[in-house]
């Protein structure tokens, strides 16, 4: 739970009873993450078909209650936060097991009524406490996501993710700290190639999130039709190849920063290019082996996949001054949906192409 500049001036330094203002959002939070929950778990026993559909959702629903319920634990001093990371490393080293085990082919058998109930009571109690002991809410931690909360709403207002991710960058650089600096080659592609890995080693969460999703496709991609699984090999291969891409998203998207390079641009692209086309390519041989698509669709993921997601991170910054068309149903902006369809535009033509091929 965040809170706004008004809202810290005006409520927070007042007498009022806190607990009753804040009890309606908390409430709401913890709603919103059984429906989230359920509708994620709806989702996955659709791709999986697994028998008992209705526990599995229950059971999604009782996690998502359980997700929103600790870090609101933690905001109120009652858990340290070491309790929440300890939970979401076991939560990361599950899903990689139970992907695993069911690309194996070993039966899962679906959660027992007793199972999912036993899992309602174990969240049942930080859902409760929670709602009684959100007064101890004070104002450091009522600053602790404000920023990404402001993030948020101009990423709305904006129609521009890029200011979303850009903070929880700056928070993610600003907890990994200080790193020793390490002497870079003298040839500048070398040094530009180096300087891309550095940033992906000391900072390996995203790289994580690609790999635990590379098994989640190749599972996905067992179970569904061969056009199917094409388009999910393409979508895979693009992610990954944005993901290392973060290099090329700097320099084409801060003209400053890349003067001071003292190089041009072409050859700093080509530089930074190295790296996620390296990891597109290990992601398309990845999945590539658990679909039976034939060569030319295969061709067709790997080059296309790479060029969407180079069209995208070499995107200039956005422009708002540009063509608004106006309706009868109100005003499209065209100029930013063109500058939005670089990159998804040639996703799609590739994903017809592939798919047609498969």
């Amino acid at each position: 739970m965040t809170c706004g500049t008004e809202t810290e001036f005006w409520l927070l330094s007042t007498p009022v009873d806190r607990g009753a203002a804040l009890h309606p959002r908390v409430a709401a939070l913890l709603i919103c993450g059984a429906i989230a929950g359920a509708l994620a778990g709806r989702f996955a026993t659709f791709v999986t078909t697994p028998e008992g559909r209705v526990a599995f959702t229950c059971l999604a629903a009782a996690l998502g209650v359980g997700a929103v319920a600790l870090p609101m634990l933690v905001q109120c001093r009652v858990l340290v936060p070491a309790v929440v990371r300890v939970v979401v490393g076991l939560c990361l080293v599950a899903v990689p097991g139970v992907v695993t085990v069911a690309a194996v082919g070993v039966a899962v058998p679906p959660p027992g009524p007793l199972f999912v109930v036993g899992a309602w009571i174990a969240v049942a109690a930080p859902a409760v406490s929670a709602l009684r002991r959100c007064d101890r809410i004070a104002a450091p931690e009522w600053r602790v996501g404000s920023d990404t909360a402001v993030g948020v709403s101009a990423s709305f207002t904006a129609l521009d993710p890029s200011l979303l991710t850009g903070v929880v960058e700056r928070k993610a650089w600003l907890r990994i700290g200080s790193r020793r600096s390490r002497a870079l080659p003298r040839r500048r592609i070398a040094a530009l190639v180096r300087s891309d890995l550095l940033r992906h080693v000391r900072r390996p969460t995203p790289v994580l999130v690609a790999c635990v999703a590379l098994l989640g496709v190749v599972v996905l991609m067992s179970v569904v039709s061969p056009p199917a699984a094409v388009v999910v090999q393409l979508v895979a291969v693009f992610t990954v190849a944005t993901i290392f891409g973060a290099g090329l998203r700097d320099v084409s998207r801060d003209p400053d920063f890349a003067v001071l390079l003292g190089t041009s641009d072409t050859y700093l692209r080509r530089a930074l290019s190295a790296v996620p086309g390296s990891a597109a390519v290990v992601a398309g041989a990845v999945t590539g082996f658990a679909g039976s698509a034939s060569v030319a669709s295969v061709v067709i993921v790997i080059v296309g996949g790479c060029a969407a997601a180079y069209r995208m991170r070499t995107r200039p910054p956005i422009g708002y001054d540009g063509l608004i068309l106006e309706t009868a149903v109100g005003q499209i902006p065209v100029d930013l949906l063109r500058q939005w369809a670089r990159g998804p535009d040639l996703l799609v033509v590739c994903a017809w192409l592939a798919a047609v091929l498969a």
